[in-house]
């Protein structure tokens, strides 16, 4: 805190608070020289304008009128300069606006509090302190107080003059050169620049656009254009191999440092085949961004003008690839430099308030996932901060037909076409390709290291009145940069040069070259060690691996993508039946086997794998709310434990050495999991007790793989059972995720092991889920069915089922919450005779149900057929003829239309609930029941001679 200062001066040495320990010298800086002009400038009073950000940013406005007169030179040629100046001031308003406004309103609050202001209403006290605030004794108070927020006022207005400046001085030298490179006709009179101030780099240097008396506009980029050209030179060479779907690019005109574009308008398309063609030519960009390793390709960077879309910003191709670490996942680090890095496909960004897609080529705008900062009774002295849900507003990147934005996923087959045309081109092409690369081994690159909106927010909370007293405060704020870092080594060393740019109030920027590992910051100083490999290297050895079996995982996430970027959370395709698939073979257990072989071939195919683990992708649904693709957990429901199971119990009833030893190797990730969660008991229990899609599964796959490929497993099922996680209040009692699988998980664990410790678990979540009240949901998966299922072999299963399910169960057929779930809670219930009664006609109902659209063994038609099959094992004559009936039906189902998984779009996926190795593991239920048992139900196989009990998931 500084000392009181008088009236109306700023003492000795008052910018000392505004400057870093760091950066403390005798030398009096620049922005100390503008305040103290600014301060002593008296200016007439300006009467209120009705506009609260108008009159705050007045507070300021002798800074403003200083900059304007640099920004904007009086004898500026075939410029109105007027209209510059006074465009240029309401740009720089509104940014010292953002900078200052939750001081100003602190400090009207206190000056409220004091009772110091004048006025008979609100809005006439808020002018006052206006008035007050903009006299230099208000300035003088102010700043004596935050001296950090002088220098960021202050800095803020020379730097954006400095930028200004040079962006008209530029402008004037090419502007005979403009009409016939970039603009069509003459230019007229410039009257406007828009864009660029708060959105900067190297001191305030930003993408401007501007519009002339004409009509016409161009855009000003204030750094190199040579990777323009380039990309351009590439995409005529592409082009020559695709006649009728030429790609446009933007017209350029690159100077030394600097260079300027055509405006790309916004046009809609003329009919459906101008769509179609937008989409068959956003499939090639994407296929030669995917090559050139480029990302960052978010809906702003796209416009889409009639049936073309133009990409406007092409500084991030060659980006350097993340290392691979030494403990890494294969399929993470395919998907880390797969076709979904380039941000042209949709992506979700989720948080609190929900989820935006940015991408380029879905994004629309929306609720951001973050608050925002909004003031509540603006423009008067009640004025108070509120943070609200942020807004994106919509972008260009959609092409348009009869007044409506058409999405990707409504021309995803035109999107693919394109992308295997492109494909096809640059890897046909691979040399030329190659050589012509490699003349970009100079060319500046910005490389990308932090996601821009984290720079924008640190940026913005740290205009915090309390961090604007001394620039110490502010500077350990930005500690946060180091805590980002999670101590890697090589994000550490660029640390200094983040601070030096966000305090210039700029985006940290680095830029590179593909030939090179060396980085430059925004004043050109080099960082070393921080890119192990020359980016052009990367890019090259991408293009000579292009290939079919690259080409085709590239393909499954394209359509994996599009797919969930328009589903709805919940299940898909569980309620949707077909026309009954007419058997074409008797569903003997030969033809049962051979069908899940193919199905085990198709998933071993899709392996990504190394010299330590093996993974895979897969769909999940994220929070209950979004789908999204990422590699596999370890969950058995939707993780590799889960497709390990298949496969090894598809080897032990085929010998197949193939399938055993990948199923061993996908689960060698499972030590270090462990090890993790020891560490991170909070960890674990977020992980839950749950069966399926908790910890429970995993320790049942562990024990079934011990018996199924000879894994010795004795201390891993220890350490599986030891991480249980004690259940507390917030713990479901449903069976995916909750008590009732740690019961059943827990009690197979024991026959299989002999294991007390597991046993012992087990009753201490039956004693809980005893104590609770039955599930308000009356499905399987998470209600009550599920619960009644596993204690069943109790005294009491708790309060009494309805005799009927309830609407939801009435309208599904699946396991999860459909009718064949709420069969097996009914039969928890026998031998009682209402129950019983109800089961029949429940059976009967599933034995006369036409096959359903989706195969998948949570809610599709495996598993309808396993909970049949269950039924029958425990001895119900109507659900043995109705397996056998869905069976052959099943068969002809996969034979005639493949088998379809239950994710968005029926997407191939290997998961155990909703993908490949659940409708192969039904398969082999369904033909070895008597040496497979369900994993749906967590049923052990093999008692260990230790076991003492039979555990309930064996009776009914």
């Amino acid at each position: 805190m500084t000392p009181q200062l008088p009236a109306t001066s700023l003492p000795l040495k008052w910018w000392a608070h505004g400057q870093t320990p760091r950066e403390r010298t005798s030398v009096k800086p620049a922005w100390a020289d503008l305040t103290e002009h600014a301060v002593t400038t008296l200016l007439p009073e300006r009467p209120p304008v009705g506009d609260w950000c108008v009159e705050f940013a007045g507070v300021f406005r002798s800074f403003v009128r200083a900059a304007c007169r640099d920004a904007v030179p009086e004898d500026l040629a075939g410029a109105d300069v007027d209209a510059l100046r006074r465009g240029f001031a309401a740009q720089l308003d509104q940014h010292l606006l953002k900078l200052s406004v939750r001081t100003l309103v602190l400090e009207l609050h206190r000056a409220r509090n004091a009772g110091a202001l004048e006025g008979e209403t609100p809005e006439e006290r808020f002018s006052d302190f206006v008035r007050r605030q903009s006299t230099p004794a208000g300035l003088v108070r102010l700043f004596g107080e935050y001296p950090v927020l002088a220098r960021l006022v202050a800095q803020a207005c020379l730097y954006a003059a400095e930028a200004h400046a040079e962006m008209l001085t530029r402008f004037s030298a090419d502007a005979a050169a403009l009409p016939a490179s970039v603009a069509d006709g003459e230019l007229g009179t410039l009257v406007e620049v828009t864009g660029g101030i708060g959105d900067s780099h190297a001191r305030g240097r930003a993408v401007k656009l501007l519009r002339f008396s004409s009509g016409a506009r161009v855009v000003y980029k204030p750094r190199p254009l040579i990777l323009h050209e380039r990309f351009s030179d590439v995409v005529e060479r592409l082009n020559k191999r695709l006649p009728g779907l030429e790609l446009r690019t933007a017209d350029a005109l690159p100077r030394d440092g600097y260079g300027w574009l055509r405006f790309v308008e916004h046009r809609p398309c003329a009919d459906i085949a101008d769509v179609d063609r937008f989409y068959r030519r956003q499939g090639i960009l994407l296929a030669l961004l995917h090559a050139l390793d480029a990302t960052d390709v978010h809906y702003e960077n796209i416009i889409a003008s009639g049936d073309q879309p133009v990409l406007i910003d092409i500084e991030t191709l060659f980006q350097p690839s993340p290392p691979d670490q030494p403990d890494g996942d294969p399929a993470a680090a395919m998907l880390a430099r797969s076709v979904q890095r380039t941000l042209l496909l949709p992506q979700l960004f989720a948080g609190e308030h929900g989820a935006v897609d940015i991408s380029g080529l879905a994004g629309r705008g929306g609720k951001l996932p973050t608050d925002r900062v909004d003031w509540a009774d603006p423009g008067t002295d009640r004025m108070r901060l509120v943070r609200v849900p942020g807004e994106l507003s919509g972008g260009n990147n959609l092409p348009r037909l009869d007044g409506r934005d058409v999405t990707p996923a409504e021309h995803s087959a035109a999107l693919l076409a394109g992308f295997r045309l492109g494909y096809d081109a640059l890897s046909t092409a691979r040399d030329e390709l190659a050589e012509h690369l490699r003349r970009c081994a100079d060319d500046p690159i910005r490389v990308l290291i932090r996601p821009t909106n984290f720079y924008f927010r640190l940026l913005d909370e740290t205009t915090h009145p309390d961090l604007l007293r001394d620039a110490a405060d502010r500077d350990r704020a930005f500690d946060l940069l180091e805590e980002d870092s999670a101590g890697e080594e090589k994000l550490l060393r660029l640390v200094p040069h983040e601070r030096a740019d966000l305090w210039a109030g700029d985006v940290p920027m680095f830029t590179s070259n593909p030939g090179s590992t060396s980085l430059l910051d925004s004043r050109g100083d080099s960082v070393e060690g921080v890119v192990d490999r020359p980016s052009l290297d990367t890019v090259l050895a991408k293009v000579a691996d292009m290939d079919p079996l690259d080409q085709r995982d590239q393909e499954w996430l394209i359509s994996a993508t599009l797919a969930i970027s328009t589903a709805t959370a919940g299940h898909h395709g569980g309620g949707e039946t077909v026309e009954t698939a007419v058997p074409n073979q008797a569903p003997d257990a030969e033809r049962l086997l051979i069908t899940a072989c193919g199905i085990a071939d198709h998933i071993v195919a899709n392996a990504f794998s190394d010299e330590r683990r093996s993974n895979w992708l897969g769909i999940e649904l994220v929070d209950d709310r979004y789908w999204t693709v990422l590699p596999m957990g370890a969950g058995l429901g939707e993780g590799y434990c889960g497709v390990a199971l298949f496969l090894a119990q598809l080897a032990e009833l085929t010998g197949i050495a193939r399938y055993r030893d990948l199923a061993a190797y996908a689960i060698t990730p499972l030590p270090g999991l462990f090890a993790t969660l020891r560490a991170d008991r909070e960890l674990a229990a977020t992980a839950g007790c749950g069966g399926l899609l908790g910890l429970g599964g995993v320790a049942y796959t562990i024990a079934r793989l011990s018996t199924l490929v000879g894994l010795p497993a004795g201390d891993l099922i220890e350490q599986a059972v030891d991480l249980m996680p004690d259940a507390g209040p917030g713990t479901p009692s449903g069976f995916t995720t909750g008590l009732a699988g740690g019961v059943a998980s827990m009690r197979s664990v024991y026959v299989q092991t002999g294991l007390d410790s597991a046993l012992a678990r087990a009753d201490r979540y039956t004693e809980q889920l005893l104590d609770r009240g039955r599930p308000q949901e009356t499905g399987f998966a998470r209600g009550s069915a599920g619960v009644d299922w596993v204690l069943r072999a109790h005294d009491r299963t708790g309060e009494e089922p309805s005799e009927k399910a309830d609407d939801r169960t009435e309208s599904t057929t699946g396991w999860c919450d459909g009718l064949a779930g709420a069969a097996l809670g009914l039969a928890a219930h026998l031998p009682d005779p209402v129950h019983a009664v109800e089961l029949d006609r429940t059976i009967k109902r599933l034995a006369d149900g036409a096959p359903l659209k989706d195969l998948s063994l949570c809610h599709g038609e495996s598993g309808v057929s396993e909970v049949l099959c269950v039924l029958a094992e425990n001895g119900h004559t109507g659900a043995a003829a109705a397996v056998r009936r869905r069976t052959g039906h099943l068969l002809a189902a996969v034979d005639q239309r493949g088998a379809r998984c239950g994710t968005p779009g029926a997407v191939s996926a290997p998961g155990l609930l909703s993908g490949l190795a659940g409708i192969g593991y039904g398969l082999l239920r369904l033909g070895f029941g008597d040496r497979v048992p369900s994993a749906l139900l967590l049923r052990p196989d093999r008692p260990h001679p230790a076991a003492t009990i039979v555990p309930p998931a064996n009776r009914v």
